[in-house]
């Protein structure tokens, strides 16, 4: 029998054994306390499909303490999860990226963050075990670019509910993706465009790290034997043009102007410091990235 590409793609997202009866919390909470041992009995591929759920919990101890940390532990630290498994978790967490984007300040944030660490997850493992494909990579690529400029909710972390932290658990996918083979010069420039896209849009100057992991992305582009300084250099340029453009009228400034710069201009600032501790940084984008901020300081 011959499924058509839709019906196929349906039946990766859906659970392996969807008619099991979904496991309790005591069963996942109880995981932690054997060092997330897989029960006999159990299959690691089939748990991961169902604690994928548990990402979208508004709970942090079920998201944070038992989902990312059975999908941390299996697939990456383990490596225990066959990439049939590994590629309908990829398809679900990236349909989680799209639950709900454009809402800010609810709970469904949550999902669409946590989706994005669970992708990061993935292309981590990739990158020790190679199991996608160059179609798989491809769409992982696209779908976490769109999401990092798409998501509204730029909330680091809440008192009592934990961490969001969307921008930075999709930096953390970048970061990854940006260290595989299979990344094209055109897929080098979507991500330096993404978090570019990001800094400009946000509407806030980050507080949470999240522009120091976006510079760790970067990074890794940079140390690349193909990176391609250009997508970069082009970002510098447009940065300096905005900050002449927001400093022409003196002291009356645009406030949100102000922040568009200044988010941007802290995540070069941390890619310039981290690019000053490598052995062989790429000297035309360290040169360039030294001037664009002499001109943004001064």
């Amino acid at each position: 029998m011959r499924f058509s590409a839709g019906a196929l793609a349906l039946l990766l997202v859906l659970p392996a054994a969807a008619e099991r009866p979904v496991h309790d919390r005591a069963f996942w909470t109880g995981l932690a306390e054997k060092d997330f041992a897989v029960p006999d009995g159990e299959s690691a591929g089939a748990l991961v499909l169902e604690a994928a759920d548990l990402l979208s919990s508004p709970d942090p101890a079920l998201r944070d303490g038992v989902g990312y940390e059975v999908l941390s532990h299996w697939i990456y630290r383990d490596g225990l999860v066959p990439p049939a498994d590994l590629e309908r978790l990829r398809l679900r967490l990236q349909a989680g990226l799209r639950k709900g984007v454009g809402e800010n300040g609810g709970d469904s944030a949550y999902g669409r963050s946590f989706s994005a660490i669970g992708l990061s997850i993935l292309a981590a493992a990739d990158l020790k075990a190679p199991w996608m494909t160059q179609e798989a990579f491809d769409d992982l690529l696209a779908a976490s670019t769109r999401y990092l400029t798409a998501e509204k909710d730029v909330r680091g972390f809440v008192p009592g509910g934990g961490w969001v932290h969307a921008t930075a658990h999709t930096a953390d996918v970048l970061k990854f993706l940006s260290r595989n083979p299979r990344l094209t010069p055109a897929g080098q420039a979507r991500i330096v465009d993404a978090v570019a896209a990001r800094l400009r849009t946000a509407g806030v100057v980050f507080a949470w790290a999240e522009d120091e992991r976006l510079a760790l992305a970067l990074l890794s582009l940079t140390r690349r034997k193909d990176f391609d300084p250009k997508p970069l250099e082009a970002w510098l340029a447009a940065l300096t043009a905005e900050n002449t453009v927001l400093w022409k009228n003196g002291p009356a400034i645009d406030p949100s102007a102000f922040v568009r710069v200044r988010a941007q201009k802290q995540t070069l600032v941390h890619l310039a410091a981290l690019l000053a501790r490598e052995e062989a940084p790429p000297e035309r984008l360290r040169k360039a990235l030294s001037e664009a901020l002499e001109r943004l300081v001064g």
